[in-house]
């Protein structure tokens, strides 16, 4: 018999044989089931490993797009936007995107009106389509008065400044034209009170030639207040660095030099005296040291801009300079507290007043903090504006067009020197000049030449901007160099081991820091 036979069992036994057996053909729904299970069983844990391999994966390869990516953290405000060069006639996608003002929004928003207005022509007009239609109107005859505005004008007639220009810029103009003018009547002035001591029997063609020569001394006079101008024509050599920028809002072109010129007035004001430690009884050089390396280590770990760090560097040598009697139980408070008042002052979002109890391990309280804070405000006459070398830093670099690289070691040894007590009582200028001025000379010759200084990468650019010779800063330049070649031996290393940091370049890892040119420059005699 072909196929499963049944065999016929009694009843009884039903116990003993519970199943039917078929011969010649397997159980296929139980061998379906168990295979059906074992499969799900295998399934799963395939699932869960593959699951887990892919995951390890995907992070893999995002934490490896992110190492790649990662950029350094450079300070690159002194750079010049993207805008700032000259319109290419290359396609609108490599354009850089303009940065959205008043002056041009209302631009925007008649062109959204626009294209509004012409997608809905075919609609039933509304109030809001009326509107529309009236604001397109408004703007076409505005369009039409600034076209006609700026055609050339009849010879006799002023010039005047267009809708879009600022009032301030207007102010700042008619202040100048009055300095100047002020200046020359002055000059004239004194002229003709020196013509009126003179005896009067002097001939008409006298009086006209001496009239002639004090309206030149008075051109020249004006021309003279203009020195720092990098617009000057006598300069032949100097370039001028922000012609570039008058699109650029935050570059403030009109107002830059007149900036700078008030940041070099401010420095001279506010003066670290040298020496200033002399007359503290508990508090020694030493000690200050010891302070600003733990703040730099702080600093960084709260990951503050490089402003904050330099602030709080000026504001304990200012405190410490005029309360003579601070004692040494109090020399951490005040350095946290000089972090605080910093942070406070330049940073976004700065720390709680909880982070910096925490930071100094309990030793003080939050309201030691803010007494300690009162207190120094008010020996600084609340007058937190003196100038940091960072500021100086970022205009001598773009004066020098360097790059990353240069602009980052001079940061290094911007840090390196505010550690230094003999370096504390230069201004930041002399600083920022002097660290820029080395890292040129070390990044762009041969490092493995002993050749000293040359003045080949100071131009007269540099010299114009800086207000610093080569030969002024040579001896500043040298001490700095001192105080980077023993950095990796010194006792205080936190400003060293920041800069072995990819993200800051190694800095203080490359080799230009430690071969025969440095030693050269340490060596040599001024």
């Amino acid at each position: 018999m072909v196929g499963a036979t049944k065999i016929r069992i009694d009843e009884n036994e039903t116990n003993t044989f519970a199943k039917v057996k078929k011969f010649g053909v397997a159980n296929a729904t139980e061998n379906t089931k168990r295979a059906a299970l074992g499969d799900l069983q295998n399934r799963a844990v395939l699932r869960l490993a593959n699951a887990k391999e892919a995951a390890q994966k995907d992070i893999d390869s995002k934490l490896k797009n992110v190492i790649q990516n990662t950029k350094p953290r450079v300070d690159t405000h002194w750079k010049k936007a993207p805008g700032a060069t000259a319109k290419s006639t290359s396609t609108a996608a490599e354009q850089p995107k303009k940065i959205l003002t008043r002056s041009n929004s209302t631009r925007v928003e008649t062109a959204a009106l626009q294209r509004n207005a012409v997608t809905g022509l075919n609609k039933h007009k509304t109030l809001t389509t009326k509107v529309v239609e009236q604001k397109l109107q408004q703007a076409k005859l505005i369009k039409a008065k600034a076209a006609q505005d700026e055609k050339p004008k009849k010879s006799g007639e002023t010039l005047t400044l267009r809708r879009e220009d600022s009032n301030l810029s207007l102010k700042s103009l008619s202040k100048l034209k009055a300095a100047l003018t002020r200046e020359a009547n002055k000059v004239t002035a004194g002229k003709l009170i020196a013509q009126s001591v003179k005896p009067e029997t002097k001939a008409v063609s006298e009086s006209s030639d001496s009239d002639s020569e004090s309206n030149k001394n008075a051109e020249a006079q004006i021309s003279s207040a203009q020195t720092y101008s990098p617009e000057v024509e006598d300069f032949a050599d100097i370039e001028d660095i922000d012609s570039g920028d008058s699109d650029q809002l935050l570059l403030v072109s009109e107002y830059v030099n007149d900036i700078y010129n008030y940041l070099f007035q401010l420095e001279d004001e506010q003066v670290i005296r040298e020496n200033h430690l002399d007359d503290q009884e508990e508090v020694y050089p030493k000690m200050r040291a010891v302070l600003i390396d733990w703040i730099n280590e702080v600093h960084f770990q709260f990951h503050l801009t490089p402003e904050t760090f330099q602030m709080t560097v000026a504001i304990i040598d200012r405190y410490l300079q005029e309360v003579k009697d601070t004692k040494r139980t109090h020399l951490q408070l005040v350095g946290v507290t000089a972090l605080f008042i910093a942070a406070k002052y330049e940073e976004l979002v700065p720390p709680s007043i909880a982070d910096f109890v925490y930071i100094t391990d309990d030793t003080y309280n939050s309201k030691q903090i803010v007494q300690m804070e009162l207190k120094i405000i008010k020996t600084l006459e609340c007058n937190l504006s003196r100038p940091l070398p960072i500021h100086f830093l970022r205009r001598f670099s773009k004066a020098a067009k360097v790059e990353d690289i240069h602009h980052a070691l001079a940061k290094y040894f911007l840090e390196l020197t505010s550690i230094e007590y003999d370096l504390a009582s230069y201004k930041p200028s002399e600083i920022a000049a002097a660290s820029l001025f080395l890292a040129l000379h070390l990044l762009k010759e041969n490092a493995k030449a002993p050749t000293g200084f040359n003045n080949k990468h100071w131009s007269p650019t540099m010299q114009y901007y800086s207000r610093y010779t080569a030969e002024h800063l040579r001896p500043i330049a040298t001490k700095i160099a001192t105080v980077v070649r023993n950095a990796p031996s010194a006792k205080l290393k936190a400003v060293y081991t920041k800069y072995q940091s990819s993200k800051l370049y190694k800095i203080a890892m490359r080799s230009e820091l430690y071969d025969k040119l440095i030693d050269s420059i340490i060596n040599h005699a001024e």
